[in-house]
């Protein structure tokens, strides 16, 4: 009975720490979750409390102060390239694309397909499933393949110490 008193009261103390909350739209929240209570992820983010529907979540990461990341960590800030007939920008952790697809559009529809990647250790595209959060076109019918053929041409560089396999997203603009 003495160790789980213990327990508990040590228990707050190890589970108090920074987060970074990605919300499915993209918005980034930086605080401390708090609790998850019948749906809800409850949060401390700039001093207030906030209420976010755990459907709204994509990730929950653990946040790494500036100038302590662990060496050859990378970062997952969104790069981007720009074509004559559209642009691609992505979002991938410790990896860089080195060989950018082609846009081709054929047709008067426009928008952005958001694309949900995930690439083995070689770079290689493994899987390409468009219509993620951020998606906004004028025909999903017609972009949708397009965005998966192009991300699909995708090639990223190369790490033999890189998880098998590395998730990240492609923003297709066709414009």
């Amino acid at each position: 009975m003495r160790i789980l008193i213990v327990l508990l009261l040590w228990l707050p103390v190890i589970a108090s720490a920074q987060h970074t909350v990605q919300l499915k739209d993209g918005e980034m929240l930086k605080g401390e979750v708090i609790r998850l209570d019948k749906g809800t992820l409850i949060m401390m983010h700039n001093g207030a409390p906030r209420n976010l529907r755990v459907d709204d979540v994509r990730a929950i990461q653990f946040y790494v102060e500036a100038g302590t990341e662990a060496a050859g960590s990378g970062s997952s800030s969104r790069k981007s390239f720009r074509g004559p007939d559209g642009a691609v920008a992505y979002t991938m952790e410790s990896r860089e694309m080195i060989k950018f697809p082609k846009i081709t559009l054929g047709t008067n529809d426009k928008g952005t397909v958001a694309v949900d990647v995930m690439i083995d250790r070689y770079g290689n595209v493994k899987i390409a499933e468009p219509g993620a959060p951020g998606t906004k076109t004028s025909n999903d019918t017609y972009l949708f393949p397009k965005a998966k053929l192009a991300c699909q041409e995708a090639k990223f560089n190369s790490d033999p110490k890189a998880p098998l396999e590395t998730r990240g997203q492609v923003f297709v603009e066709f414009r």
